[in-house]
């Protein structure tokens, strides 16, 4: 197993079998698609077992710093709506330095922040796995386009991390 030296990102993690991951969905479900990242991490929370932590993380995911260091992961997955130009639902593994200080996030801490906070201060590896949305307007819903892809989302996450 041993921790992973190499902290960033930009490709899916190999993560193995064996491997602890704190898995954290980011956004706010008052912003339309900016929840993309709770309803998909809803969808593992059946999976949680050992070697998978589930956590709702919201507006303000370093809220949870303290759950995520008592459960020791190798990897802390971040799951968030991230806009990088593909089309609504589609995802992509994101290296926070491509953020720039900060995104269009309505969290209190951008996922760059958090993701170099937690690489800092944790012994785990961070990856970012980033979902388009189409829209983050206030008192808004998730958008037909990503709500259709969250099963295939969650799926495609239950691939790298390993769970069935």
């Amino acid at each position: 197993m041993g921790r992973i030296l190499d902290k960033r990102v930009t490709t899916p993690p190999q993560i193995d079998a064996a491997d602890r991951v704190a898995l954290v969905g980011m956004g706010s479900e008052l912003r339309g698609d900016d929840a993309v990242g709770l309803e998909v991490v809803r969808r593992l929370s059946g999976l949680e077992d050992d070697r998978l932590r589930v956590i709702e993380g919201g507006v303000a995911p370093e809220n949870q710093t303290g759950v995520i260091r008592r459960f020791d992961p190798d990897w802390i997955v971040l799951v968030d709506a991230i806009a990088f130009d593909g089309e609504p639902g589609d995802s992509k593994w994101i290296e926070s330095d491509d953020l720039g200080g900060e995104s269009f996030s309505s969290h209190k801490s951008t996922p760059a922040m958090l993701e170099t906070f937690l690489t800092r201060e944790m012994d785990a590896a961070v990856a970012l796995f980033g979902i388009e949305p189409a829209r983050i307007e206030f008192g808004t819903d998730l958008s037909s386009a990503v709500e259709g892809r969250l099963d295939d989302l969650a799926a495609e996450l239950m691939d790298v991390l390993c769970v069935e």
